[in-house]
């Protein structure tokens, strides 16, 4: 399989682990909207839960990291979803109180600018082949 096939395939697997990250988001978000929580703790929790999805399903099988997990491959994620967390809640800040979109048009733009923050910090730091990076494997 050609580089640019490869890339596009981990592109397309890191999709599908998206929409059900999304899925698992937005469902928690509306569950916990419809109790009354505001909604930067519903994006967050709700984001979290995506969260752990993510590491485990695109760890598994879009980026196939077999080895033991490690402090330094979960702290990198950790860092590339507390980031696209800050940039998706305050897009939803901005665009809720300030410009005055409804909350699910809000959401679902935040959504879509969080999915390019996270695929290029996961891709090109977090799950990062060896040989990539230059080292021996």
């Amino acid at each position: 399989m050609s580089n640019m096939v490869k890339k596009l395939y981990t592109l397309l697997k890191f999709g599908i682990v998206g929409i059900i990250n999304t899925g698992i988001d937005f469902s928690l978000f509306a569950i916990l909207k419809n109790l009354g929580t505001s909604y930067i703790a519903a994006q967050c929790l709700s984001y979290g839960c995506g969260v752990l999805n993510s590491f485990l399903f695109n760890r598994s099988w879009t980026f196939k990291r077999n080895a033991r997990i490690n402090r330094q491959e979960i702290g990198k994620f950790l860092c590339v979803n507390i980031i696209t967390l800050v940039v998706t809640s305050g897009f939803l800040v901005v665009l809720i109180q300030f410009a005055g979109w409804p909350m699910l048009i809000s959401k679902c733009f935040a959504t879509a600018v969080g999915i390019v923050v996270n695929f290029m910090g996961t891709r090109n730091w977090v799950f990062v082949e060896p040989k990539e990076r230059g080292e021996q494997i």
